[in-house]
């Protein structure tokens, strides 16, 4: 589906809703304010997709077992950055702390009403807009903030995830610096990172940037960093 040029700065939202009823509901709301919804109703769907889109928001609102509901968290935040907004069919604090422990960033038990979710929705679009970054340019890479996108020197866009955006940049930042794991951690990722997730993030990127851009080697692993290397 072709978005609209007028919403293609809008905040995206993926909605992952399992219920046919509600769902709908949710993606209109969300559109009727100007935001970009993009709306799954199956789980499976949903986790294949994780990777493919780029969100500022993640609304999960599913009815499925504890177990798949904590997985589908896990499986967000192990790619992305962005706010999670997580809604829960009933109030457990054991299942409350777990989410809060896989990334989630906010937990509402339901009922909720529309108003309510709509406005909940707003305020976390803010805040995952709220420190925007600028255009980095180095000799053999261009980043474009506002597509979330990085171009190499076959100029061909290659988008990015939100994870693998905030990295870059970060790196670009500094060319030649070399940052400690434990400060990209913090900075990318905040409490919820780990070095597990760097790496998996860096593996991506180093793939990406070598397929995709046609440039290889521009990130080196230090013992306990890595560095953006432009020469």
């Amino acid at each position: 589906m072709t978005i609209p040029l007028a919403s293609q700065n809008a905040a995206r939202v993926f909605i992952v809703c399992d219920q046919d009823a509600t769902a709908p509901i949710w993606g209109y709301i969300i559109r009727e304010k100007g935001l970009v919804a993009i709306l799954e109703t199956s789980l499976q769907r949903a986790m294949e997709r994780s990777a493919e889109e780029i969100p500022d928001l993640i609304v999960i609102d599913v009815n499925a077992p504890h177990s798949q509901r904590m997985e589908l968290c896990h499986k967000f935040r192990s790619i992305s950055s962005s706010p999670i907004l997580l809604f829960l069919p009933y109030h457990n604090e054991s299942e409350i702390l777990e989410a809060y422990q896989n990334g989630v960033d906010e937990c509402v038990v339901k009922p909720v009403s529309p108003a309510i979710f709509l406005a909940k929705v707003l305020a976390w679009s803010r805040r995952s807009w709220s420190e925007p970054m600028k255009p980095r340019h180095t000799g053999r890479l261009q980043l474009d903030p506002s597509h979330r996108s990085a171009i190499g020197k076959n100029k061909i866009e290659m988008k990015l995830t939100n994870l693998e955006f905030r990295l870059l940049h970060l790196l670009m930042s500094r060319p030649g610096y070399v940052f400690p794991a434990e400060e990209i951690i913090q900075t990318v990722w905040g409490a919820e990172g780990d070095i597990a997730l760097l790496k998996n993030v860096i593996y991506r990127l180093r793939k990406k940037l070598e397929e995709e851009a046609g440039e290889s080697h521009l990130i080196k692993t230090w013992p306990g960093g890595y560095s953006f290397v432009d020469d």
